[in-house]
């Protein structure tokens, strides 16, 4: 049974951590034989930036009172160090709690029970002094980081593929903690043309530092905007002044909320992704009953509706009798809803001649399995890296409705050599479904 040891630390790059404890499979309180962990940042960590630290054990399933600690193995022959926790050892409670076939123990932080404010002044104070940007990927649609501090930051982020900022500065953070040379110590607003002239969307939702209960107010309505602004494709950049506490709840809001993850898994993806993350868990227990009630309907239904697409796809004879060699048999599928007593019809247009060379009058046509799902199969010559652009287009008498979406691109479906392809059920313009999301997020924890 794998079970997953993990913590946050600030030891210096060079410096390994390991897991010991009071039985074999943790070397016996042995240094020699403790087990090592894997650092997630490396040598790629900014100079205050904590890492995450993890390692995958394999402990009896029946095995009971097991203690450990983490230890630190300081460079350069500096000898170890060992946590001290006020509690004494820390011991493995298995809860349920996993991602795949991994038991996952809490996330820790090295010997200390820090305040927020602590946990962010020792890796803030750095990064602003140096007045850098500390960026951090979660998912390839999710960055979180501190704020930006020139037009240059603002320059790098789109050249990440950032779509979309989602700032949570209060007003007077904006003023103090902001973009130099545009008026912003006056106006907060004024960032807003920097990311218009980059065509970036600009989402501020002032919410005030270091206080639970406003991110409580804030996580039901930025949880709500991140999943849609996912769903249209954008890429979001959620940012406060350090990247630690506010920003850091948007994202496991909807983590939690809108992907249903648990607590342990979003903490998980989170810490792995930012290492400086801290955790509002009693913010998101106060926040949920007020995300369900006043989108937790939508949520749920939506959930339910793509399940029910999913087996309606699955259940669909094929329509092709055979697939010519060097071509992968591909399915098609999306939810929208038709009129058949007037002819719509839904269309699969693309970058290649099977999809009609972006001419929708030889797209591939879609069998309508009742009026609000249609489906068709292609054999498509897909060999590994060959990619191909398509959008799905409805057609009713001489009308043409084209999927547009906000970022301005298409769909794109690229070949790994399969000789059967089931793309996801998609939802007519909208670009990417929650669980896209979701099994990228829990790709974070298990690859």
């Amino acid at each position: 049974m794998p079970v997953r040891f993990s913590c946050t630390s600030f030891a210096p790059v060079g410096s390994r951590l390991a897991v010991i404890g009071n039985c074999p499979e943790l070397g016996d309180w042995s240094l020699e034989r403790a087990k090592m962990m894997e650092a997630r940042l490396g040598q790629g960590r900014l100079q205050s930036e904590p890492d995450f630290h993890w390692v995958d054990v394999e402990l009896p399933q029946a095995q009971q009172g097991v203690e450990y600690k983490f230890v630190e193995f300081c460079g350069g022959g500096g000898g170890v160090k060992w946590e001290e926790t006020a509690g004494g050892n820390r011991h493995v409670v298995l809860d349920g709690e996993r991602a795949g076939e991994v038991q996952l123990l809490p996330v820790e932080k090295f010997g200390t029970n820090a305040t927020e404010s602590d946990h962010t002044a020792s890796f803030y104070s750095g990064v602003k002094q140096r007045g850098e940007i500390s960026v951090r990927r979660v998912t390839s649609q999710i960055f979180i980081g501190s704020c930006p501090r020139s037009t240059q930051h603002i320059d790098y982020l789109r050249s990440l593929g950032i779509t979309a900022i989602a700032n949570f500065q209060s007003e007077d953070d904006c003023k103090r903690n902001c973009v130099a040379g545009m008026g912003m110590e006056e106006n907060a607003q004024a960032v807003r043309g920097e990311y218009d002239r980059r065509g970036m969307q600009y989402i501020w939702m002032p919410t005030a530092d270091m206080c639970s209960e406003g991110r409580t107010q804030m996580l039901p309505r930025a949880s709500h905007t991140f999943a849609e602004l996912l769903r249209a494709g954008h890429v979001i950049y959620s940012h406060c002044n350090a990247g630690v506490g506010r920003s850091v709840s948007a994202v496991c809001g909807y983590l939690t909320f809108v992907l249903g993850l648990t607590d342990r898994q979003m903490q998980h993806v989170v810490a792995s992704s930012r290492p400086a993350a801290f955790f509002d868990f009693e913010a998101l227990r106060r926040a949920r009953p007020s995300f369900d009630g006043t989108f937790g309907k939508d949520v749920g239904t939506r959930a339910h509706i793509d399940d029910e697409f999913c087996k309606r796809r699955d259940a669909t004879a094929t329509t092709l009798s055979n697939t010519p060699p060097g071509t992968s048999r591909v399915r098609f599928s999306v939810a929208y809803a038709t009129q058949h007593d007037d002819g719509s019809r839904v269309v699969v247009v693309g970058s290649c001649p099977e999809l009609g060379s972006w001419d929708v009058r030889m797209a591939l046509v879609m069998e309508s399995c009742g009026p609000d799902f249609h489906v068709a199969d292609v054999a498509l010559p897909m060999p590994a890296g060959h990619k191909i652009d398509y959008k799905f287009v409805a057609l009713s008498g001489d009308s043409e409705r084209w999927e547009e979406f906000s970022i301005g691109c298409n769909r794109h479906l690229e070949g790994k050599g399969d000789e059967h392809v089931i793309l996801p059920v998609a939802r007519f313009g909208q670009l990417y479904g929650d669980q896209k999301q979701r099994e990228e997020a829990m790709a974070v924890i298990v690859p």
